[in-house]
């Protein structure tokens, strides 16, 4: 079994996004071999979804009349080798990993996939994927299948902090604590805004005055064409209309 302190695995990047001062030293403690990596074998939450993992996958495969591949097996970024994931499963038909999750039902889909967006965008920055799929089992019900899609900004930064992490780790220098990065916006959502008073409030008054928006933007291209082709400056009736070297109109109200 490969030796976790060689390399940077889809959880320990986790840490470094989420910003934890205190995780992210202890993570470069053992790293660098001063502390032993916790034991989380009486930890319930962990041993359960290694449990669930296997019929999680099973029933994406029976599901989806997909098999998966490459479970547990572990990938290496082309560029960076100490980079590194470990797969639940590989899914071939649409080129990406696949995620086992079991959780106990009390939160959202998506409340865990925000969770999970660290270790999700670093596999697939890993393996080059463009989307990653999770199968989340929450409670005792029937998985659900999401598919995330890979954001480059985000894994732009993601990758930074592990670089800088891991330089820290090879140089045996303390890393700064960096603050946390909010997951992905996911913007397909569709929100009734019908019971917000505020946007009731601002929805009103961008009715009411659109009309006259829309007439005043006319007004203003039919006047600036009587300004003379020679003219710096033009002014009458409460406005005046000023052009710049570029030769651009600007019209204003008038001061006294």
């Amino acid at each position: 079994m490969t030796d976790r302190r060689e390399f940077l695995g889809a959880s320990d990047v986790a840490v470094l996004m989420n910003g934890d001062a205190a995780a992210i030293l202890k993570l470069y403690q053992e790293k660098i071999g001063e502390r032993v990596p916790d034991d989380l074998g009486d930890v319930w939450p962990v041993q359960l979804g290694k449990c669930t993992e296997k019929l999680n996958l099973d029933w994406y495969e029976n599901k989806s009349g997909e098999m998966l591949f490459e479970r547990g097996k572990q990938r290496i970024h082309s560029k960076y080798p100490w980079l590194r994931c470990t797969l639940d499963a590989w899914d071939n038909e649409l080129s990406c990993p696949v995620e086992a999750k079991h959780v106990g039902g009390r939160e959202t889909l998506e409340t865990i996939i925000d969770r999970y967006q660290p270790q999700m965008q670093q596999q697939m920055l890993v393996t080059g994927a463009k989307q990653c799929a999770i199968s989340v089992i929450m409670g005792a019900a029937e998985p659900r299948v999401e598919y995330i899609d890979a954001d480059p900004a985000y894994q732009h930064e993601l990758l930074q902090r592990a670089i800088q992490f891991w330089d820290c780790v090879q140089n045996r220098t303390p890393p700064v604590a960096l603050p946390a990065v909010p997951p992905p916006v996911d913007a397909q959502k569709i929100y009734d805004m019908t019971g917000n008073n505020e946007w009731a409030v601002r929805a009103g008054t961008w009715l009411e005055t659109r009309t006259a928006a829309e007439l005043n933007a006319d007004v203003a291209k039919s006047i600036k064409t009587l300004v003379p082709a020679d003219a710096k400056k033009c002014h009458g009736h409460g406005v005046s209309i000023t052009r710049n070297k570029a030769g651009t109109l600007s019209l204003r109200e008038a001061r006294s």
